[in-house]
Formats: C-alpha cells, structure tokens, sequence
C-alpha cells in the first residue's frame, strides 16, 4: 500500500509535524472547507490533516520569525493579475478539438484501449465481457488490450478496480490527457496549450514581491539554450559532457528552466514559469540524445554542493532518473541526493514517468528526504473539480515501501521554453508553440514547478530549512487527489508561500518539518545497481570502439571506490581535486549559444546506442522519426532517462 508524505517514522518515510491553524485555511476555488473530504487512504500510515495530534514546538533562531498569525488567507481572485494577456494569447494558439467522448446512440459499441492496473491478470478482460464487450489484440506496451464495449457500458468499466483507463482507439481531436495513452507522444502533443495551471495551484495570488529574486535554481539536465526569458538570471552554464558548450542539443533542459524560471519576455508574460524571477544555474551532464550515466549525475551534484555559495544555490532540481530496483539504503545516487540535501539544499526530483502501475517510482525520486513529485493533470482548467493524477506519473511504494511520491504539481502540456535545433525539436515539430515556446508532459514538468515554488517560499523567508520548506508544501497541499500516487495532493502555492511569510505584526506559527526520524544511506553499496536496466555506452578504453558503461567504473573509466565516495567531503577544494574539475567547462549563462567551445580536454563521449555513437546530432546519426519514437521518445520517457 502507498502512503503519503504524512507518515509516521516506522513506516519508513519520516515523520512530518502536523500544521498550524494557518494550514487549514484555503483560498475559495480549493477550499478544504468546500469539498467533500478524500477518505482515508488504504496506507497503512496515512492521516488527515485535521487529526493529526498537537506537536511539540520548534524553536527558531532567527529574529525573522515572530510567532503566529491569524484570520484567514484572501480568497483567490478569478483570473490571473496577466489574464488579458494569457487569453488574448491562448486564443491565437490553442488548436480546435472536439470532446473525446461524444455522446453515442444507444446499443452503439465504442473501440477503446482498456489500460490494466494488473497487465498478468484476467480481471481486467472478465469486466470486459461481463459488460457485453468483446476483448481484441493485446497492447503490451500501453499495459493493455484493445475492446469493443458497449457505450452505455463505458462509464461502469472505468469504475472497475482492475481498470487503470480507458480511452478511444480512434483518431479523434483530444482535449485532455485523460485521452491519452500513457505513452502515446503523437496524443499529448496534439493537446492544447495548457494555459490555467498557474491559477489551478494558486501562482496567480502569490505576492508580486515573491517571484523567487535573489534564489538561485541548479538544473541538472541536459543543458540551457540561452533565451530572452532567462536573460541574465541565467547564472552560468556547467557542462561536464563532451560537447563543452553548456547549450541544451537535446531540448528537455531548456524547457525545464522555462518552466521554472522563464519570464514571459518572448509572449507578453503570458507564458511565464513558476519563479519568473528567481535566477538558474545550468549544469549539463547529456549530449544530443541524452544519453548519460549515473556517476556523471552524481559529480553534477557534487559540483553544485560544492559551489552553492558562490551562486547562491538554494534549490536542485533534477528530472531525471534511472529504473534501478534497489532500495536507497546503500545505494550510491541515493547518497548523493541527500549529500545535497544534507549540505542544507532542497532537492525536488522527478517521480517518473512508468504510471499508472504501482511501484514504479525512479530513482533516486526513491530517496525519502528528497522531494518527489508526481504529475497532475489539471483538464485545461483552474477548477480543481476536474483535476486527475495524470496515467503516465509513476506511483509508489518504493522498494523500501515509502509512500511516493510526496505530492503532485501540473504537468500534462505544460508550456516553457524551446530549444530551436535541438532533438526534441526535431522530432516533436507538432509540440512547438509560436516561434519560441514548446509543450511538454511529464513529471519532469511538474518537480520544475514545484522548484519554482520553493524558490518564491525562500525568498519569502530566506530563513526556511529545507526539511521545513518539505514540510510546508506536503501541509499545505490540496488534498483531493491526496492517497497512493498522489502523495499528500497538489501544491498550492498561494497557501504554502503565505504559511512562511513573516507577518507584519504578531507572532509566527510553528512550521512543519519533514523528514524527522529517517534513516540515510551509506552510499556503499555498487554504482551499476542504480543505473537499472539502461547503459550508456563509450570508449573508455581507447580502442575507438564503444562499450555498455556497465560495473564498478564510471563514465570516465575510473574503477569505482564505493567506500572512499562515501567518507569524502564535498568542498570546493575536493571539488577542484577530484577527476571532474579539469572536464568541466563553466561559461557565462548569457553567453551567445554560437560561441566556440573553449580548448581543454574532453569528457567521455557518451551515446545510448553503439550505432549513433560518435554523431554530432540527431539527422547526422540517420535517426528517423519511427526508430527515434519506438526506441527512445515518448510522452513518457524525455529519451531514456529523462522524465
């Protein structure tokens, strides 16, 4: 059974301190005063907000925190401070499309793709045929099979427990992603910008003076293409692939940072990111296919330990992960997430993309300090009435049996910024918005909201600790969607930005803290049991031939020393000693994207594929749009890894 981020220590997720009073006050439109209460979860650890026992009161040390506030928090108003704007915009590019499930004449049978919780079960097909439908060819890939039901039949099948969907197998116009296979790309890209997520988890009523100035976000990624939406925020470009260029070849990490911090220049701010003016750190660790490995992740995140405060550093975000089924007891990425963690950052990583099924959390999204987000799909509106967790947004427990992930944020066609030329570019032409802007689904684009949001709460109160800013947001999510797979519910962050606001008068409540009674990892247990079931490959030996990056060596050929990576201390120092420091190239971020590469030795070339090994780019290593889809691009996977 999964259980949210509101557990008890025994159950292997940590303890989180209840709420104050301001945490049962909600803005109007997501109200828990209005809507009808969840239920308990089937977790075995699961509690409701409202009964959670009083808690022990946690001191402070800074005078930025008088004690508590009252009244209620202001409604929320019914559009957007920029709604001219976002309309007049949304209007000129949102495409026509008809609903999905139009109504049908009796006795009419409906061709749909019946999506299984239990692929291996017969469940699924009995309700089928108890149902009078007839069950068609088996879609293992989607985790389902093709039927014919009867229409009026429809609604009683997606009731069913063995049902995980139920969707058209017709080319129809979709409006939703609940339309849409879990891994069907063409789907997700045809649907509408989604132009009310902003409003659907409060952004919109956040204060002007909280956008997130002064906090600075590391991406972890595949790079940034520097854009007008960025501008001088971004900080610098870390790129420790071969290509030492820092630009983004593949295309998902500029539109993370889009997501995250992009300001709106390019589409009149109708288009703008969750801190639209909090600055960005950029350290690539993939090339044009990204393609990477775990030891590669892991020095990214070392170098963004051991440099936080020269840029500020306050939040990581990473969306990507592996397929690793290890528990993160001695797992060494596991290690190095709550390494960062420990070195007092907030590390938001993607959930993954391999829903609807249970147990398919990434890792190290494994990692209970960390902060986990799945992907909600808000159905194109700011009316949480409609509101589903999204089919592809990977659901707990994790092996070690923690309830993740820790909470939701949008992310079906979530729109930021494009990276021109790039592959996802390429190979996605029906996903680009306007000249400059890109759409994309995933969990990757929800943990880049949830990072933006943590960004305003620290420039709300620069004083907040990481297990507290965890605390606040799990508190005060919206909890409709809150159970397995949805973790405590969706951020809100009108309510979590106002919980940390130091009040002009009175004293300050109590935050809750996460994370308390956990166990960490060791870190020392073997690199190739957390990069899962895909291998990078290249020539680490330097016979010009490329080999699976596989066992105890990292992705410069270095045999791996689990326990030395263990005890060592991430510094500047250790940084500028260890084998990294002399591959990384470190650029301005506003730098032109045409600039050459400085001279220095490269990196270790790695591709996915020993075929493409060695290309420069997508057209150069002869990928066609049928291999690229089948093998490595879908709505769910950003190629590979990527979330």
């Amino acid at each position: 059974m999964e259980e949210d981020a509101l557990t008890t220590p025994e159950a292997g997720h940590g303890a989180t301190a209840p709420p104050a009073a301001w945490a049962m006050a909600r803005t109007p439109t997501r109200s828990i005063e209005h809507r009808a209460d969840p239920g308990p979860s089937p977790g075995p650890a699961r509690r409701s907000l409202s009964k959670m026992k009083p808690f022990t009161r946690l001191t402070r040390s800074s005078r930025r925190h008088p004690l508590a506030r009252s009244g209620p928090i202001p409604g929320r108003r019914p559009l957007s401070r920029r709604a001219p704007a976002v309309l007049a915009l949304a209007a000129a590019l949102l495409v026509s499309a008809a609903p999905a499930q139009a109504a049908a004449p009796p006795h009419r049978t409906a061709k749909v793709v019946v999506v299984e919780r239990a692929p291996a079960s017969p469940v699924a097909e009995r309700a089928v045929r108890r149902l009078g439908g007839t069950v068609g060819r088996s879609l293992p890939l989607a985790g389902g099979f093709a039927a014919r039901v009867p229409a009026t039949a429809l609604p009683a099948l997606r009731r069913a427990s063995s049902v995980a969907g139920v969707w058209s197998d017709a080319r129809v116009a979709m409006r939703s992603g609940r339309d849409c296979l879990p891994g069907d790309a063409t789907c997700y890209d045809a649907l509408p910008p989604e132009a009310t997520w902003q409003r659907a988890v409060g952004l919109d009523r956040v204060p002007n003076k909280y956008q997130g100035d002064g906090v600075t976000v590391a991406s972890i990624d595949t790079g940034v293409t520097p854009t007008p939406n960025l501008g001088a925020r971004l900080l610098a470009r870390v790129d420790l692939t071969s290509d030492r260029d820092g630009i983004d070849h593949f295309g998902h990490g500029t539109h993370m940072a889009g997501v995250i911090a992009g300001g709106g220049v390019t589409t009149l701010e109708a288009f703008e990111g969750a801190a639209p003016e909090t600055n960005l750190v950029s350290v690539k660790v993939a090339g044009w296919d990204g393609a990477t490995d775990v030891s590669t992740v892991i020095a990214a995140l070392q170098w963004v330990v051991s440099n936080r405060a020269r840029f500020n550093i306050q939040v990581v975000n990473l969306s990507w992960g592996t397929d690793a089924s290890r528990g993160y007891g001695v797992d060494p990425l596991d290690r190095a997430v709550e390494r960062a963690w420990e070195a007092g950052l907030v590390v938001v990583v993607a959930a993954g993309n391999q829903g609807p099924a249970a147990g398919t959390i990434s890792k190290p999204a494994d990692d209970p300090y960390v902060i986990t987000v799945g992907a909600a799909d808000t159905n194109g509106t700011a009316d949480d009435a409609d509101d589903t967790i999204a089919a592809f947004s990977s659901r707990g427990p994790t092996p070690d049996g923690v309830g993740k992930p820790d909470l939701l944020a949008p992310g079906v066609s979530i729109v930021a910024d494009r990276a021109p030329g790039s592959t996802v570019d390429l190979f996605r032409p029906t996903a680009r918005v306007g000249p400059t802007m890109f759409k994309g689904s995933g969990t990757s684009q929800a943990a880049a909201v949830v990072s933006g949001v943590a960004a305003r709460m620290l420039e709300a109160d620069p004083t907040l600790t990481n297990d507290e800013v965890k605390g606040v947001l799990t508190a005060t999510a919206d909890p409709r969607l809150a159970g397995p797979g949805g973790g405590a519910g969706t951020v809100d962050a009108l309510v979590a930005t106002t919980a940390v606001t130091p009040p002009k008068k009175g004293p300050m409540p109590v935050l809750p803290v996460a994370n308390v009674g956990l166990t960490r990892s060791t870190g020392a247990g073997p690199l190739e049991a957390s990069r899962g079931t895909l291998h990078v490959v290249g020539d680490l030996d330097g016979d010009g031939t490329a080999d699976p990056v596989t066992g105890e060596v990292d992705a410069l050929g270095r045999p791996w020393n689990a326990s030395a990576y263990a005890a060592s201390a991430w510094t500047q120092a250790t940084w500028a000693a260890s084998p990294w420091a002399r591959l990384a190239t470190e650029l301005a971020g506003a730098a032109s994207a045409s600039a050459a590469a400085p001279a220095g030795p490269l990196a270790p070339l790695l591709a996915w594929e020993p075929g493409y090994w060695g290309a420069a780019s997508a057209p150069d290593a002869g990928f066609d749009a049928k291999f690229w889809t089948a093998k490595f691009w879908t709505a769910k996977f950003w190629t590979g890894e990527w979330q």
